[in-house]
C-alpha cells in the first residue's frame, strides 16, 4: 500500500533575493541560454560581458541589451559595478578565470564541471572561503523544484535504506565539435557529470568505482558504463554516451519505495513515487510551471543571489566537498577507461 506522499517543492521567489549585477566571461552557447533564462525568470541583472573573440562581446551585449563590454577578462573583473561573474569559457580555462575573478573580489558561478582537475577545484573553493566570496558550480539540476522534493523525501527517512540507483544520459552529440576536442568537455565531464551528481544526491559519494567503455579516435571517452559501490551497501549504475540516444532517466530503489525522476531528469520534469510491486501504484508530481527545458538554468541564479545575501562561501545544497568528489569520480572513470580529456 502506498502511504508515502510527495512533498511540496521549495521554490524561491526571484524578487525575494538581491538583484546582483553580473559580468560574463565566455559568451558562447551556454551563456546565451543562461542569460536568456535569467532575463525571463529572475530579477538578476547582466551588466557587462567580455570575450577573447573580437566582436563577440559586442554582439552578445547587443542581443541581450547588456550595457557594457570589456576588451579583456582583467578589465571585466576589475569593473567596480559588478558583483558576480558567470564563467562559461572552455572547461580547461575555468580554473584560470575563476581565480582571476575571486582575486578581484567577485563571487563566481562557474559552468559545470567547475574544473577538470580536482586539485584546481579545491584551490577555487579555498580562495573563495579565504576571501569570504561565494564560489558555486553551475550544477543547475540541484536547484530545480524537483531536487527540493528529492531532498525532502530523503530527509524524511520514510524511504528506508537505499538499494540501487540507475541513471543514463545518452544522446547523439556527434555534431557538437567542442565535446570531441581535448579541453572542450568530453562526454563524461559534459554529460556524465549530471548522472554522477544525481547519484551523489541520492547516495553520497562511492567507496569503489568500476568503469568500462569506448574511446573516440582522439583518446576522449565516447561511451562509459560505471558501477559505484557505497559504504551503505547500495550500488549505482551510470551510463553516458555521446553517440547512442536513449531515454534520459534516473531512478532509485529504496527499502520502502522507488523514486523515479521523470525524463529528461536534468531539466524541470517531475517525480514519481512508487511502491515496489511489479504492477505498481504511484503518486506523481509534474512540474507545471512555465520554466521549461534549459530555462531551468534560471533557478541556480536565484539560489546564488540568496546565498550571496546570506554570506555563504559555498552552496548549501551542492557543497564544495561534493563538487570536488564529483570531479574525482569523472576523473577515475576516465582513468579506468584510458581516456584523456586534457
Amino acid at each position: 500500500t502506498q502511504t508515502m506522499r510527495i512533498p511540496e517543492p521549495e521554490v524561491i521567489n526571484p524578487t525575494s533575493v538581491p538583484s546582483l549585477k553580473w559580468g560574463i566571461i565566455g559568451p558562447g552557447g551556454i551563456a546565451e541560454v543562461f542569460v536568456a533564462a535569467c532575463q525571463k525568470h529572475t530579477a538578476q541583472k547582466f551588466h557587462a560581458v567580455a570575450s577573447r573573440t573580437p566582436g563577440r562581446a559586442e554582439e552578445f551585449a547587443k542581443k541581450f541589451e547588456i550595457p557594457k563590454t570589456h576588451d579583456s577578462y582583467e578589465a571585466l573583473v576589475a569593473d567596480s559595478e559588478i558583483d558576480a561573474i558567470y564563467i562559461a569559457s572552455w572547461q580547461v580555462e575555468h580554473y584560470e578565470h575563476a581565480m582571476l575573478a575571486l582575486n578581484a573580489g567577485k563571487h563566481v558561478l562557474v559552468e559545470k564541471p567547475i574544473t577538470v582537475l580536482p586539485e584546481h577545484a579545491k584551490e577555487i573553493f579555498a580562495l573563495a572561503k579565504e576571501k569570504g566570496l561565494l564560489a558555486m558550480e553551475a550544477m543547475w539540476t540541484r536547484y530545480l523544484p524537483q531536487s527540493t522534493i528529492i531532498r525532502k523525501l530523503l530527509a524524511s527517512g520514510e524511504l528506508g535504506k537505499p538499494q540501487l540507483f540507475t541513471a543514463n544520459f545518452s544522446a547523439d552529440n556527434r555534431h557538437i565539435a567542442r565535446l570531441w576536442q581535448k579541453g572542450g568537455g568530453s562526454i563524461i565531464y559534459d554529460m556524465g557529470i549530471y548522472p554522477i551528481a544525481m547519484s551523489q544526491q541520492f547516495l553520497g559519494s562511492p567507496s569503489k568505482i568500476t568503469a568500462t567503455g569506448t574511446l573516440h579516435a582522439n583518446g576522449l571517452d565516447a561511451e562509459s558504463h560505471s558501477v559505484f559501490e557505497y559504504a551503505s551497501g547500495a550500488r549505482a549504475q551510470v551510463t553516458a554516451s555521446g553517440i547512442a540516444t536513449l531515454p534520459t532517466t534516473a531512478s532509485c530503489s529504496f527499502e520502502n519505495a522507488v523514486v523515479v525522476v521523470a525524463e529528461p531528469f536534468f531539466v524541470p520534469s517531475g517525480i514519481k513515487l512508487r511502491d515496489k510491486e511489479l504492477y505498481f501504484t504511484e503518486e506523481v508530481w509534474s512540474d507545471e510551471t512555465e520554466v521549461r527545458g534549459h530555462d531551468g538554468l534560471s533557478y541556480q541564479a536565484t539560489w546564488f543571489a540568496k546565498y550571496v545575501s546570506e554570506g555563504r562561501v559555498e552552496s548549501e545544497v551542492h557543497p564544495a566537498n561534493e563538487v570536488i568528489a564529483g570531479i574525482e569520480i569523472a576523473a577515475e572513470i576516465c582513468k579506468q577507461m584510458g581516456a584523456e580529456p586534457l
